[in-house]
């Protein structure tokens, strides 16, 4: 992309698809970090990289593409989000825990989600796949979480854990995500299954607790490197 051109979220797909085929990592970050710079989290999550996410899937599908394209992809799109992850600090700031059930391997999607929750001035804690629930009780109750969103695709993942996730959600807000979720004939109790729409599930979650935040922090301020890269 020309950086006199006019921005346009088509063209950044375009150009990172192109690079993913092409193992072309410079490319994949210097697109998406002017996706960031100009359009923002949610629109470069929404429009850019989950739609590239699902066409790496399809060419998956299909052969054209291999294993190796979903690797690189993965790779390259968590990197950038952790050049941008910067420390959220203040009274306002809330936690959420980000995790995948046992058994649970697909967690890049949630990883995008906590990055818009990121950029709502949330302290996001991603405790990856494959994720005990003893594991993310712990979490909570050390962290003193104010949410839990967790991830997944098959319904087995939420309905074997009814009790589990039930005790939890009297703790804390349990917010379930994916497929797996939707499939549910009813949420277990003390639990609410996000939309998928990623954009309306960053404001149900940001809905909790009703104090305003402060102004999120930017990209330009990560590409500037006016604050040291945060863990988690």
């Amino acid at each position: 992309m020309s950086e006199s051109a006019p921005f346009s979220h088509d063209v950044a797909r375009t150009t990172v698809m192109a690079a993913v085929r092409d193992l072309d990592g410079t490319t994949v970050r210097d697109a998406l970090l002017q996706s960031l710079l100009v359009a923002g989290v949610d629109d470069t999550v929404t429009r850019v990289i989950m739609p590239v996410l699902k066409e790496v899937g399809d060419g998956w599908e299909s052969g054209e593409l291999g294993v190796l394209h979903e690797h690189f992809v993965s790779s390259a799109f968590r990197g950038v989000l952790g050049e941008l992850r910067m420390p959220v600090e203040g009274a306002q700031v809330r936690t959420v825990v980000l995790a995948c059930p046992p058994h649970e391997l697909h967690d890049l999607p949630l990883e995008l989600f906590g990055a818009m929750l990121h950029a709502r001035w949330w302290r996001v804690v991603s405790l990856g796949a494959n994720t005990p629930m003893t594991a993310i009780a712990d979490a909570v109750r050390f962290l003193g979480a104010d949410a839990v969103v967790l991830a997944g695709v098959r319904r087995s993942a939420f309905e074997s854990r009814t009790p589990s996730l039930t005790r939890l959600g009297s703790r804390v807000p349990v917010f379930l995500a994916g497929e797996g979720a939707h499939a549910l004939p009813a949420a277990p109790p003390s639990t609410t299954v996000l939309p998928r729409d990623l954009r309306l599930a960053a404001i149900t979650v940001d809905a909790v607790g009703s104090a305003a935040p402060p102004q999120a922090p930017t990209a330009q301020g990560a590409a500037n490197g006016d604050a040291e890269p945060a863990v988690g």
